[in-house]
């Protein structure tokens, strides 16, 4: 039993060891423009960004847009 946990233990270990983890941040504005550099704002320094989206989003009886960008990083 006490060799099953140990090397359940280290697999847990060794599979977390030089992984890399990726992230994004969302961010919402009546401005795309703006939408995305909040979002880019969000990346932790020296993380290279993978990827920007947006998706518009009708808000309101009067057919204002708002804009959700994602930002995506490695």
């Amino acid at each position: 039993m006490k060799v099953i946990l140990s090397l359940a233990t280290a697999a847990m270990v060794l599979g977390t060891c030089g992984v890399a983890f990726a992230g994004s941040a969302t961010q919402e504005a009546m401005d795309e423009e703006v939408a995305t550099n909040r979002a880019l704002s969000k990346v932790p320094q020296g993380q290279k960004v993978t990827s920007t989206s947006c998706i518009s989003i009708e808000i309101g009886m009067g057919g204002e847009t708002s804009y959700r960008c994602t930002a995506t990083w490695e």
